[in-house]
């Protein structure tokens, strides 16, 4: 598992794999110019809702196209998968590594269902990642209200599904960052130094170097980003229409504003990577 290596190697080393959503060719694009003028690997992901849009087939050739041109391996993953065929389909269809979110799942049917989607993944070379714990906000078609990993509840349900990453909730959320959200370090250390494995942060759109570089030492080896990306590229499109008529030029100009967020982004994410 080439994504497997590339995971331990942040975990051991401490950096992040940034991991971005995109939804159509541009925003596809504009991941893979950054992880070129970057010289890091990405992790490409996409949503049940976007699959929906776009169809499975059109986001496969994208990014086979675009990883295939790429002078650094693009990963696709598949985001907070609910639907247990579509998930196994991804699997079948090369995904680098697929999620399923349990989370609003009993305790013993997320470590059930998260067990045999990692067998199934395994087999196919693929890297499985789930979650305990909710994150807040709201995302596509994922929605939640803020409950927290309990470090204890993460030990048992780690040692039951054997994740190769685990999704926590520290009161990150999905969506725009608000003044009353804050990452609880302390718990992500308690359930680092239970869990001894790489971890998974959601909603962590808006965040500062700082927060991500203390999330980082704490054993957080893949950081999700979307809020963000979709926020730039629909100020590009807002501002360019009130003067183009050409979508080329519309559209290249939103694609700007996701590459300039990303390479941020990465830059933090991978600035002890060797």
């Amino acid at each position: 598992m080439e994504l497997k290596s590339v995971i331990q190697k942040a975990y051991e080393e401490h950096y992040a794999i940034g991991a971005f959503n995109f939804y159509n060719l541009e925003s596809g694009q504009a991941l893979a110019e950054a992880s070129n003028i970057a010289g890091k690997p990405i992790i490409m992901m996409v949503t049940e809702t976007t699959i929906d849009y776009a169809g499975l087939d059109f986001i496969c050739s994208i990014f086979d196209t675009l990883n295939k041109q790429s002078k650094k391996k693009l990963f696709l993953h598949l985001d907070h998968g609910k639907d247990i065929e579509l998930i196994k389909e991804c699997i079948f269809r090369g995904f680098d590594s697929v999620m399923f979110d349990g989370s609003s799942q009993p305790f013993e049917q997320n470590a059930i269902i998260s067990s045999e989607l990692r067998r199934i993944a395994h087999r196919k070379g693929v890297v499985f990642e789930a979650e305990i714990g909710r994150v807040g906000g709201q995302e596509d078609s994922v929605s939640s209200e803020l409950f927290k990993t309990n470090p204890s509840e993460a030990l048992r349900f780690y040692d039951l599904a054997k994740p190769d990453m685990l999704a926590v909730a520290i009161g990150n959320i999905h969506g725009r960052k608000t003044a009353a959200e804050h990452l609880d370090f302390s718990l992500l250390a308690k359930i680092q130094d239970t869990i001894s494995a790489p971890i998974v942060l959601h909603g962590c759109s808006g965040r500062s170097a700082k927060e991500y570089s203390v999330a980082i030492a704490e054993g957080v080896v893949k950081i999700n980003i979307d809020t963000e990306l979709r926020e730039a590229f629909t100020s590009g499109v807002k501002h360019s229409i009130r003067k183009e008529t050409d979508p080329r030029k519309i559209l290249g100009i939103a694609k700007e504003g996701i590459r300039k967020q990303a390479l941020e982004r990465i830059r933090i994410f991978s600035k002890t990577y060797h």
